[in-house]
């Protein structure tokens, strides 16, 4: 039986973890309502952007439990293969040769899995861009002055070929990410007074002196350390605190794939209109907006040509088809303006 303190004070907590997710509940919806749409586009693009960045939390949570079971069977795994293990130290001729060689040998059983986790983010990425796609693209033609779209539409071939390419693209490079971001983890792990752990509780730092070891049986000796599941640890909290799984970098991908895939159904639907000629570019222009996206702001161009935006080409914002890098897409909130065709600067 609780207390009445104790009970008190399970209330309290109780109260501030509901603020918390309400909190950030509407961050979302503040997110979506500063791009400016309607409120019907508001609603199916909150919608979508809500539950895509679940789906991926969820895989992330998966996908760590998944790396930390095998982190926690590494030793096994390097017992059996003690011999490779062997020969790969062996051939290290300097200690951070000898780290990146561990990690590699590592990284190769712990991520046994990773075509499953690329096909799994492709598919949510189709899920997601079938939720309002095509919603988005024919309120984008219907809602243009003398629009020309009949009584039914189906997405261009330009569409699905875009949606088709950014779904295998959004998908691996999400994955190598995560990919990076837990081999960066090993090697800190493993080097001596790197990252996150204290030094001197390191791996690799069991095997000292292995560059002025001239016996095979004495290198063999301190090889043993690599199969002690004790010596372990640090490398399972490396990967345990990897940030790599955190909420706000689903947040992070989810409104980045949002305002792309919400850009380019606009364009979609302006191409269907059959009376858009051109494109301008239209930033948020506040504190957190980029320079070179405040300086494209009001750039026009046509409807099937590229904006240059910090030198690189964009058919949209959010758009990496044509190789922007992620600095010029990444938590963009850029949107666009229609220009019907005789208004087109000429």
């Amino acid at each position: 039986m609780l207390s009445k303190e104790k009970v008190l004070v399970l209330k309290e907590m109780e109260k501030t973890i509901h603020a918390i997710l309400q909190k950030i509940d509407k961050e979302n919806e503040e997110f979506i309502r500063s791009l400016g749409l309607d409120k019907k586009q508001n609603k199916i693009l909150l919608k979508a952007l809500d539950n895509f960045e679940k789906q991926i939390q969820v895989l992330f949570i998966k996908q760590k439990k998944e790396y930390l079971a095998a982190v926690a069977r590494l030793p096994e795994y390097m017992k059996k293969n003690h011999k490779k293990v062997g020969r790969t130290v062996k051939k290290a001729a300097v200690p951070e040769v000898l780290i990146d060689n561990i990690a590699e040998i590592m990284a190769g059983f712990i991520f046994a899995n990773e075509k499953a986790y690329i096909d799994k983010l492709a598919a949510l990425y189709v899920a997601f861009t079938n939720s309002f796609f095509g919603q988005i693209a024919e309120i984008c033609a219907r809602s243009v002055e003398g629009s020309r779209l009949g009584p039914e539409m189906s997405l261009t071939k330009k569409a699905t070929d875009w949606l088709d390419q950014h779904k295998i693209k959004f998908a691996q490079e999400v994955n190598q990410t995560t990919h990076d971001a837990v081999i960066k983890s090993l090697k800190e792990s493993l080097g001596e007074g790197k990252g996150n752990n204290p030094a001197g509780n390191k791996l690799v730092s069991d095997v000292p002196n292995h560059f002025n070891q001239s016996k095979v049986k004495e290198k063999e000796k301190k090889l043993e350390a690599l199969t002690d599941p004790e010596k372990y640890n640090t490398v399972y909290q490396a990967v345990e605190q990897q940030q790599c799984f955190e909420f706000y970098r689903a947040r992070r991908i989810a409104r980045t794939e949002t305002i792309s895939a919400m850009n380019a159904a606009t364009l979609e639907g302006w191409r269907q209109s059959e009376v858009i000629g051109g494109k301008e570019w239209a930033c948020a222009c506040d504190k957190v907006s980029r320079e070179w996206h405040k300086n494209a702001d009001g750039q026009q161009v046509p409807l099937e040509e590229p904006f240059i935006v910090g030198g690189e080409k964009l058919m949209h914002p959010g758009d990496s088809s044509m190789g922007a890098s992620a600095k010029n897409v990444i938590h963009c909130r850029c949107t666009m303006k229609s220009v019907l065709k005789y208004k087109m600067r000429r």
